[in-house]
């Protein structure tokens, strides 16, 4: 559980896996091992959580990674569909 922690950590962190390793004095080599292991579990598809949740004003869809969550009109597919292929990247 602490590596999935580690990762899902490093995954927010927007800095190179080499920067975050370096800054927990983490083998980056070993890391990466982990992290691939972990992403090739069943019922690890790199896929997060989205739920429609209706609200007074509008319709929104919510996001939820690790300890952020987005909320977007849920009328503007395409830049939703944009942010999730972005985050997949």
């Amino acid at each position: 559980m602490v590596w999935r922690l580690l990762i899902d950590e490093f995954e927010q962190s927007g800095l190179t896996q080499a920067e975050f390793c370096a800054q927990r004095e983490l083998n980056a080599k070993y890391f990466s091992l982990r992290r691939m292991k972990l992403k090739a579990q069943p019922g690890s598809t790199g896929f997060t959580q989205a739920v429609v949740e209706k609200s007074q004003v509008t319709d929104q869809v919510t996001l939820h990674y690790g300890a952020v969550t987005v909320k977007l009109p849920a009328s503007n597919a395409q830049t939703i569909a944009q942010l999730v292929k972005a985050l997949a990247a």
